[in-house]
C-alpha cells in the first residue's frame, strides 16, 4: 500500500469518525429534547390524574349529600302519605255516616211511608 492510498484510507476513516461524532451529537440532542418532552408530559399527566381524583372525591361527597337528602325527603313523603291515608279513612267513615243518614231519612228510617197508596 502506497503512502497516498494510506493517506486516503486514513482520511476516509477520520471523515467517518467525524460523521459518527456529529451523528452521536445530533442523537444526544434529540434524546435530550425527548427527555424534556416526556418530563413535561409526565407532569401534565400527574396533574390531570390529581385533578381527576379530586373531582371524583367531590362527586362522591355530592352524591352522599344527595342520597342523604333523598332519604330524608322519602321519610317526610312517607309520613305525609301516612297522614293522607289516615285522613282518607276518616273522610270515608264520615261519608259513610252521612250516606247512612241520608238513606235513613229518604227511606223513613225503615218505616213504610204513610200515604194513600194501595
Amino acid at each position: 500500500m502506497s503512502n497516498e492510498e494510506f493517506n486516503r484510507k486514513m482520511e476516509f476513516i477520520v471523515e467517518q469518525q467525524a460523521q459518527f461524532a456529529a451523528d452521536i451529537q445530533v442523537m444526544r440532542e434529540v434524546h435530550d429534547a425527548d427527555v424534556k418532552l416526556l418530563k413535561e408530559q409526565d407532569r401534565r399527566l400527574s396533574n390531570a390524574i390529581a385533578t381527576t381524583a379530586e373531582l371524583v372525591g367531590e362527586l362522591v361527597a355530592a352524591q352522599t349529600r344527595t342520597d342523604a337528602q333523598v332519604s330524608e325527603s322519602n321519610v317526610r313523603t312517607d309520613a305525609k302519605l301516612a297522614e293522607l291515608a289516615e285522613a282518607q279513612l276518616r273522610t270515608d267513615d264520615r261519608l259513610n255516616v252521612l250516606i247512612n243518614t241520608v238513606e235513613r231519612y229518604i227511606s223513613g228510617n225503615g218505616k213504610k211511608p204513610s200515604g194513600n197508596s194501595p
